[in-house]
């Protein structure tokens, strides 16, 4: 798969993308539920463009997840 450079994206990007902040981000990708970056460099990971506005796109239930008894 060939990647135009200027699809790729780091965290700032994406904040800018969702409208999220950085703990917000970081939460979600240590929760598994948010897209796995393509690359981790020392400055931080990278996305593709196309992976964040999908999840952006996929539906998500609001609030906490209840606890099954």
């Amino acid at each position: 798969m060939q990647v135009n450079l200027d699809d790729i994206m780091g965290l700032t990007e994406v904040c800018e993308m969702t409208g999220k902040s950085k703990s917000y981000i970081k939460m979600y990708q240590k929760r598994g539920q948010f897209p796995e970056p393509v690359k981790e460099l020392a400055s931080g990971p990278l996305w593709i463009r196309d992976q964040i506005q999908a999840w952006i796109d996929t539906p998500r239930t609001r609030g906490r997840r209840k606890i099954s008894e």
